[in-house]
This record gives structure tokens, sequence and C-alpha cells, in this order.
């Protein structure tokens, strides 16, 4: 009997996205050797953090790089640094702060996220309006002597925003660091290294999306200074980050999937994704779907391919709980369509997707036959 049947857990296929809600993406191979290799041993935890970090900054073209248990976590952990800096009074005395207490975010980039700054006891400032970025000079005026950072939302409210290079130019002129959340913002590959090249002091990413590695695990990028206090004050560190803990496991199962992400072949895994891109679209036509297209962008700006379909008759909403009902995740869009996303499927199960499509849309055709009878 597997965990499975032991349980009564269900199985998914995840054609929608790396949502934490449905255990995101599935590890790599690699990831799960090495947490079965170090879960056996004892170890210095702060060792495998810094050598695991270094080994990470030394593949993603950064000075340095600290694990953490998510993207959420980072933000808390990097919250914790810009506020205690080298005070290990400061620290522990968290979340009752001093003076320097702001962080600074732009009115456009609000979002749920934001809390994970604020749970170190750090004031959000809003600095902007909601439709539209502040000017240079309203973002300058904003950050005083209690401003301990600017953090900057990658995809949150990208339109209505400053650019990330001149954020950091007056976050820098003024001497703050910069906080950047990419969580999701892989594909491409580049990204690791690319919002850190432009300045930001510390870039987090999560490790259970895209990167394959353990669900509970994330990175912070950055410079070797703020990297230190990350260290420093987080886990396994008591006070306000000891919630952020990360374990061994999560730490090498990231650094081994980290690896084989920068060693794939990302043109081949595009073409790859394209591919099934246009199996799904063959089987949406075939089942008469009114519009059917391509969109060449994940749901926070990545790079990667989604297929997209209005559906013929009843609503995107019940054929994705028909879908549901054979054991896949699709997307249900607002204007009565449905998304299905190649980006966690192996070629398998791009086509059990596209006969458990087929056999949905029969129902849902059955469905509105009785009831036009009624």
């Amino acid at each position: 009997m597997n965990i499975f049947e032991e349980l009564g857990i269900h199985r998914y296929i995840n054609a929608q996205d790396t949502f934490t809600k449905y255990g995101a993406s599935c590890m790599r191979p690699c990831s799960l050797r090495a947490m079965q290799e170090i879960s056996r041993s004892c170890v210095d935890l702060d060792e495998v953090q810094r050598k695991t970090g270094d080994a990470i900054a030394s593949l993603t073209r950064n000075e340095a790089a600290y694990l953490t248990n998510g993207a959420a976590g980072g933000l808390t952990v990097c919250s914790a640094a810009v506020l205690a800096l080298d005070s290990e009074e400061a620290y522990h005395a968290l979340p009752e702060t001093g003076a320097r207490c702001e962080i600074i975010i732009q009115r456009a980039q609000r979002n749920q996220y934001d809390r994970s700054l604020a749970a170190t006891g750090a004031k959000i400032v809003y600095v902007g309006e909601g439709d539209k970025p502040p000017s240079r000079r309203e973002l300058e005026e904003a950050i005083t002597e209690r401003t301990a950072a600017v953090a900057y939302f990658i995809y949150h409210g990208r339109d209505a925003s400053l650019p990330l290079e001149e954020v950091v130019e007056i976050a820098h002129r003024c001497g703050v660091p910069v906080i950047v959340d990419a969580a999701a913002q892989n594909p491409p590959v580049e990204n690791l290294w690319r919002f850190t090249a432009l300045g930001a002091d510390m870039a987090i990413f999560s490790g259970g999306k895209t990167l394959r590695g353990p669900q509970d695990s994330g990175l912070v990028l950055g410079k070797r200074e703020w990297i230190e206090r990350c260290r420093r004050w987080g886990p396994p560190m008591d006070g306000v980050c000891r919630g952020c803990k990360t374990s061994r496991e999560a730490m090498v199962g990231l650094y081994a999937a980290v690896k084989a992400y920068l060693a794939q072949d990302e043109t081949a895994v595009q073409c790859a994704l394209e591919r099934a891109c246009a199996r799904f679209e063959r089987t949406l036509r075939g089942c008469g779907f009114t519009r059917v297209w391509r969109e060449q962008e994940g749901p926070v700006g990545q790079s990667f391919p989604r297929s997209f379909g209005t559906v013929p008759f009843g609503s995107a909403v019940r054929l994705a709980q028909l879908m549901r009902t054979c054991g896949i995740y699709i997307g249900a869009q607002e204007d009565n369509s449905i998304l299905l996303n190649p980006l966690m499927l192996t070629s398998r199960q791009v086509g059990i997707v596209c006969e458990a499509l087929k056999q949905s849309m029969r129902e849902m055709k059955r469905e509105e036959n009785k009831n036009g009878c009624n």
C-alpha cells in the first residue's frame, strides 16, 4: 500500500499553474536523492546554509545566496536584515522597532505578500497612486531617516511602476537597500542574476515553482553584506525569523534543483512546451471551442507559452470541475475560457489532459442537452 492509498489522498495532474495550494511543481529526482542523503546524518546547519549558499551564488553569478523556507519567508528574513542591520539588540526587539522602521513600496505594487515584510514590525509606506507610477521626486521625498529599504515586486503593478533601474538608482543615492520579490520569475533562467545585476541588494525566488526544488524552499540572491545579515538573523537564530526555519533537506534539495535547472537546454525546454501547446490547441479546436489562442507569457510575466480556448457551451467553471473529477487541474477564466499550462507536464500527461478534455466536453454536452429538455 502506498501513501496515497494509506491516507486516501487524491493525485492530480497540474495543467494550470505552480500554485502553492496545488503543491507547486513536482520535485526533480536529483533533489530527492540529495535530501535522502543528508537526512541520514546530523550536520552543522550554519555550515550547510553557508556552503549551499556559496555554491548557488557561484552557479547564479551572484555574490552570495541565502536559502529560505519559501519566498514569503525570504521577504521576512530580508525585512529583519534591513531593520536590525548589525545590532543584536535591535533584532531581538523585533517586532518592536526603532526609528528606522519603514519599507517603501509603490502603491501599484501593493499586494498580499507585502505582509511578509510587515511581519517583522516594519511599517509599509506606499508612494504613488494605484493606476500610475510615482514621480522620481515623490520616491525621493518618501525616503527619510526612517526608511530601512525600498521593496520592489517584479510583476505586481508593473504597468504603473517606476522601472527597477530607476528605483535602485534613487534608493542607493539616498543610502537605502532595495529588496526585490521575484518569487515566480523563472523562466528565463537569466532572471536569477538579472535583477541583482540591475543593482538589487536582495532578490527573492521561490524554490518550489519552476526551479522544482522542495515546495518549502526559497532563495535570496544578492550582495554579500546583505546576505551575511540574512545568515546572521535567519534561522536557526531565535526571534522573529524563527518561523522561517529551513531544513537541511530543503537546502540541499534546492541546491540540486538549481544546479539541474541551470544545466538544462532552455531552448529545448521551450520547444517541448510549444509542442505541448500545439497538441492542446488541436484538441480544443476538435472539441469545437469558439476561439483558441496562445500566450507567450506566464501568469506573472514569465517566458513560457500557455493555451487558451473559449468554451462553446456551458461554463468554463463547470468544465474545470469535470476535469478535476478526472484528476486534472485546469484554469477557468472570467471570460468563459479555459487555460492549459504545459509547464509541469510530461509528454504522457499532455496526452492524458487532451483525452480527459474530450471526455469532459462530452459530459458537459450531455448535461446541456438534458437541461434543454427539462
